[in-house]
C-alpha cells in the first residue's frame, strides 16, 4: 500500500502523539487508526528513531519517548535597562525558527511580553531562560527573582483604591486584564493575551500558580509547598509557556476576539470557578472582587463552568446591582448549570437587566 506524502505524515504525527502520552497500546492503535501491518508501523518508529525524533526508552510503557532539545540561560538584569527583542533574537528566535510561521509569530510575542514583565516590573536581579523542544511541542520558562507578580499587583492596588487587598484579588484581576503597575507605560494587557495565544499557560508566585489550557480552561493550585519552593528555588515569578509547532492558532485572531482596533481591549472572560478560590461563588464579597473595574470593558463573559450552585447574594450583586449600575456593560454568563440560571433569573424578578444576555435556558456555549 502506498500513501500520499500527507497521509504519511499524519500517521508519523499520530505516533508523536501516543509516544508523548505514553501510550502503552502504540503499535496496535496506530495499525487500526490507519490499517497498516505491523511492519509497516515499526518501519515509522525506526524512521522516527533514525531522524532523531524519537529513542527507544524501556522505562516507557509505549517503549520509547520524545527526543528532546534542552536550553537555558540566564540574564542579569542591569540599571542601564536591557532590551527584550534584543534578548529574543540572541537567545530564543533561531531556536524557534523551525516552528511553523504561526507558531514563531506567537513566540515573538510571547516571549517578549513576558521578557518585558521581568524586566521592568519584577524589582529582581536575574532572568532564566529554559527552552525545551521536541517534535511536537516547544515550552519556554521564563524565571525572575523578584519580589513576584502578586505582589507587586498588590502593591500597585493598595496605592489605587483597593482596600488591603491580597493575592486573590490580583489573582482576579489577572483574569479580566488591563491592569498594570505601571499604567503610564503599558497596558495590562501582555499576560491576558499571552494566556490566550499559547496551548498552556501557567505562572507561579508565592504559593499560588494559574493556568491556563488554549486561553478557556483554567486551573488555580495553592499550597504551601508551592511558597516553600518558591524560597527555596529565589523564584520571584515563574511563567511557562508550551505550544504545538504546527500550530494553526492564529495570533490575529486571537486578539480580534477579545479586541478592538481603534479601542483596544474591549472583552474579557472570567472563569467564575477559579475566581472564587475559597469557594462556590455565595457571597457578595466574592461577587464585588470580580465586578471591580468591569465597567473598563464593553463585554464580559461569565463562565460558570464547574459551577453546580451560586448565591442569591453573589448573583444580585452582579446581574442587578451591577448590571444596573452599568448598563453599558454587556454580561454573558455561559456555560450555566440549571440551577445557576435560575438564581440568575430569580435576582431579576423576572426582568433581567437588559445588558445581562441569557442566550438559552442550560448550558450556554
Amino acid at each position: 500500500m502506498s500513501f500520499t506524502e500527507q497521509k504519511r505524515a499524519e500517521i508519523e504525527k499520530y505516533i508523536l502523539r501516543k509516544i508523548a502520552v505514553d501510550d502503552g497500546k502504540l503499535v496496535e492503535k496506530t495499525m487500526d487508526s490507519f490499517g497498516i501491518s505491523i511492519t509497516s508501523a515499526k518501519r515509522y518508529l525506526k524512521k522516527l528513531t533514525d531522524e532523531g525524533n524519537v529513542m527507544k526508552q524501556a522505562d516507557c510503557a509505549c517503549g520509547y519517548a520524545l527526543c528532546e532539545e534542552v536550553f537555558e540561560k540566564c540574564v542579569q538584569i542591569s540599571a542601564d535597562g536591557q532590551q527584550e527583542d534584543a534578548i529574543y533574537d540572541l537567545l530564543l528566535r533561531e531556536r524557534v525558527s523551525g516552528c511553523g510561521r504561526n507558531a514563531q509569530r506567537i513566540w515573538q510575542y510571547v516571549c517578549m511580553e513576558m521578557l518585558n514583565n521581568a524586566l521592568e516590573h519584577s524589582r529582581g536581579t536575574q532572568i532564566r531562560i529554559i527552552l525545551r523542544r521536541n517534535a511536537l511541542y516547544t515550552t519556554v520558562v521564563i524565571v525572575d527573582d523578584g519580589v513576584g507578580v502578586f505582589r507587586t499587583l498588590m502593591d500597585y492596588m493598595a496605592g489605587h483604591g483597593w482596600n488591603e487587598p491580597d493575592e486573590k484579588d490580583a489573582l482576579v484581576e489577572l483574569y479580566k486584564g488591563k491592569i498594570t503597575s505601571a499604567e503610564k507605560a503599558h497596558s495590562g494587557e501582555g499576560i491576558f493575551f499571552s494566556s490566550k495565544s499559547v496551548d498552556t499557560f501557567a505562572i507561579w508566585s508565592g504559593g499560588k500558580m494559574y493556568k491556563c489550557y488554549g486561553g478557556r480552561e483554567h486551573t488555580v493550585l495553592e499550597n504551601r509547598l508551592l511558597a516553600y519552593t518558591a524560597r527555596l528555588e529565589n523564584i520571584g515569578t515563574l511563567v511557562m509557556m508550551t505550544l504545538e509547532n504546527e500550530t494553526t492558532r492564529n495570533l490575529t485572531e486571537v486578539f480580534e476576539v477579545f479586541a478592538d482596533v481603534d479601542e483596544g481591549l474591549i472583552r474579557t472572560r472570567i472563569p467564575i470557578r477559579e475566581a472564587c478560590i475559597s469557594g462556590e461563588p455565595v457571597a457578595r464579597s466574592q461577587a464585588r472582587r470580580i465586578c471591580r473595574r468591569l465597567e473598563e470593558f464593553k463585554e464580559v463573559i461569565l463562565d460558570f463552568d464547574g459551577v453546580e450552585f451560586m448565591g442569591q447574594g453573589f448573583a444580585d450583586e452582579i446581574f442587578r446591582v451591577f448590571a444596573g449600575a452599568c448598563p453599558q456593560v454587556l454580561l454573558f454568563p455561559v456555560h450555566m448549570e440549571k440551577e445557576v440560571y435560575r438564581m440568575i433569573r430569580h435576582v431579576g424578578r423576572g426582568q433581567l437587566a437588559e445588558n445581562v444576555r441569557l442566550e438559552t435556558e442550560g448550558a450556554v456555549v
